[in-house]
């Protein structure tokens, strides 16, 4: 608990200076972003928004890390940290409910649009726990932090993992460290960030992605491959986690709806200035039609709010599995699709595709935010319900019946 008790208090000891030097941050990003947007090179800004949407590429990777390697509950813990860096970062935001500078300083160009609250910067928060939690989750080589001995298999399957190369392992590290700093200057350019707001999510992801990796992600890895290779004689899986995750949920949704309640009722009431902001991400999204108001489910607390809703993933997925009464073995399907050939793993995939057909629904909106955050919620819930089932038993059916033949 070394760890825990010296990072929570370096923490700390950064948010009070942050509080303390909040207005310097301020006034010299002010400078360094007209430097930055006014002083272009050919390709500049390509290259900023570039690194500011790269960040979604390793989400996409661990969702391909689900569907074609034996690594299952690896890449499901995986989406389940990104989407906690996600969920606090939106109850951060609303906590903060500082404004993005290109709203307050008129010699800052918004070329970035992003409508929610400002601080701590979210692509600086998840741009480390998604660069590095990918590293120690897919490549345990590349990171050497974790001391904490599970059980005497787990640390058999550790020996048993290939180590990369020196070499593999400093550059991995290297280019996962320059997209963390080029994203959050990236931000900085697009005049949605301030250095402040920057610096602050890098502290936050770092103090996220560390304790986890040390004092979680093995002991979550084995409990949760532990309780999928349980007898079929057993009632009851997932009990302990089950309660848990819903004890989470349920504080996480009351933060969530704290935080906003206080940012509509209490902060933020001086109207002139929220109009100010609202005209500026209406002038930002120009090709849109209409005007923003602070009823707008997109905007300030309002999206900072369904953010913090996305906890319902983990929290649905968890539920499914505890319903589902489902059962993997990493071990069994690794020696199985060893034996498949080429077309067969090819053809699988198409099997996946029904899994999207619900994603639509999530552009629903409305202009009351709590009927979206409901809709969102509900929908996550029956997605991985139904995803569940639907891999359990439509899917193996279809696989058995259909390709479980088929030659090269």
């Amino acid at each position: 608990m070394n760890f825990l008790i010296i990072s929570t208090l370096a923490l700390i000891s950064y948010l009070t200076l942050d509080i303390i030097f909040n207005d310097y941050f301020w006034k010299i990003n002010i400078d360094f972003t007209v430097l930055l947007q006014n002083n272009t090179f050919p390709g500049e800004k390509l290259m900023f928004q570039f690194f500011s949407y790269v960040i979604q590429l390793p989400m996409l990777l661990g969702g391909l890390q689900f569907m074609l390697s034996s690594k299952k509950i690896e890449s499901i813990l995986y989406i389940f940290l990104c989407m906690f860096g996600f969920t606090s970062n939106g109850l951060l935001k609303n906590a903060y409910h500082q404004p993005r500078p290109y709203w307050v300083e008129d010699e800052i160009e918004g070329i970035g649009c992003n409508m929610e609250f400002g601080k701590p910067s979210g692509h600086a928060q998840t741009s480390v726990i998604i660069y590095y939690s990918y590293l120690f989750i897919f490549y345990p080589s590349t990171f050497i932090f974790n001391k904490v001995k599970v059980s005497d298999n787990q640390e058999k399957s550790n020996q048993d993992e290939p180590q990369n190369k020196k070499g593999l392992v400093i550059f991995l590290n290297i280019l996962a460290f320059l997209c963390i700093i080029m994203t959050g200057l990236s931000r900085v350019f697009l005049g949605v960030h301030t250095i402040g707001q920057v610096s602050l999510g890098w502290i936050y992801g770092l103090y996220i992605v560390f304790n986890y990796q040390i004092y979680c992600h093995r002991f979550l890895l084995q409990y949760i491959k532990n309780q999928l290779q349980m007898s079929t004689e057993d009632n009851v899986r997932f009990q302990r986690m089950s309660v848990s995750i819903s004890a989470m949920f349920i504080v996480v949704i009351l933060m969530d709806i704290t935080l906003l309640e206080l940012n509509r009722k209490v902060f933020n009431q001086n109207e002139e200035e929220v109009n100010k902001w609202l005209y500026k991400i209406t002038q930002c999204k120009h090709k849109e039609i209409g005007y923003y108001t602070k009823d707008h489910t997109k905007v300030l607390y309002n999206a900072c709010f369904l953010n913090g809703t996305l906890f319902s993933f983990i929290f649905s997925f968890i539920q499914g599995c505890f319903f589902g009464q489902g059962s993997f073995n990493q071990l069994e399907y690794f020696s199985s699709m060893n034996q498949k050939n080429l077309t067969f793993k090819i053809c699988r995939l198409f099997f996946y595709l029904p899994l999207l057909l619900p994603l639509p629904l999530l552009i629903i909106q409305t202009y009351n935010i709590y009927i979206t955050a409901f809709l969102i919620v509900i929908f996550q819930l029956i997605q991985v319900h139904s995803s569940y089932f639907y891999l359990m038993l439509v899917y193996h059916y279809c696989i058995s019946k259909y390709i479980e033949n088929i030659q090269l």
